[in-house]
């Protein structure tokens, strides 16, 4: 009887530890965003008020459609999505969100950086340096969170936590500066990524497997843009597969006008 019943175990975890094994495994989703075409010239900010003198040295410009070197494009998101009430694996070494603060900052009377990445859980500060210069934050966070609009003192940041992930990048702005605007995306697992200054963007350690992405560029989602062999839908996604132990290297990804809704 001890023979059968050690049997049956060992029959038993060798049929599980398959499973178990491609439940961890992982792979990562790489790419580079360009601008399809000359992108337009970028545009002052016009009738800077008030605080006209300290404002109008800091060279203001329209940040809505940022391209830079080799026609990267720049504060574009790319993250994991996922339906309501559904969850995803987190890879070990992300499991707990950062207790480092995510900063915004409002600098040069504009919000740096435009675009930023939030975890729930993970303490999230808003800073004035501009010394002298009253700014409001007025994050729109209408889905999930409450949202925030408040005086912002030199010397003395807010700090919020949010519980909840956003199913899009929530919109800042500064009601006292009009042309002021930040986005911030809050997600409940570390899978997004913003596009840097050459357009580079790379998520690491995702569960292998097929995903939905979504890119998302402001006003709205990037719609149909050819993503690798895919293109993405009116909301900007697309579904991916991420095989364990490589990186899915999407390469130049070209964006149109079009595709920006511009």
């Amino acid at each position: 009887m001890r023979h059968v019943l050690s049997l049956w175990m060992a029959v038993l975890v060798t049929s599980v530890m398959p499973l178990c094994a491609g439940a961890a495994e992982w792979g990562s989703l790489k790419g580079q965003l360009v601008f399809d075409g000359t992108p337009p010239e970028s545009k002052s900010i016009q009738n800077i008020a008030p605080d006209t003198e300290f404002c109008s040295k800091n060279e203001l410009v329209d940040e809505t459609l940022v391209v830079g070197e080799e026609r990267g494009l720049a504060n574009a998101f790319v993250y994991l999505y996922l339906k309501k009430g559904k969850t995803v694996a987190v890879h070990p070494d992300l499991a707990e969100p950062s207790d480092k603060p995510v900063v915004l900052d409002n600098k040069g009377c504009r919000f740096h950086p435009r675009a930023l990445l939030v975890r729930t859980g993970q303490p999230f500060e808003i800073r004035n340096s501009d010394m002298g210069v009253g700014h409001n934050t007025n994050l729109q966070t209408l889905f999930s969170n409450p949202p925030f609009n408040q005086m912002v003192v030199n010397g003395k940041p807010e700090t919020r936590m949010f519980q909840k992930r956003e199913s899009f990048p929530a919109p800042a702005a500064c009601n006292i500066h009009t042309w002021m605007k930040a986005f911030v995306l809050i997600r409940d697992n570390p899978y997004m990524a913003v596009s840097d200054a050459r357009g580079n963007f790379e998520i690491k350690d995702i569960p292998a497997g097929p995903h939905e992405f979504i890119f998302w560029h402001d006003p709205a989602g990037m719609r149909g843009m050819a993503v690798g062999k895919k293109e993405t839908d009116r909301k900007g996604r697309v579904k991916l597969d991420i095989a364990a132990g490589k990186t899915l290297d999407l390469g130049e990804i070209k964006v149109s006008a079009s595709a920006l809704r511009l």
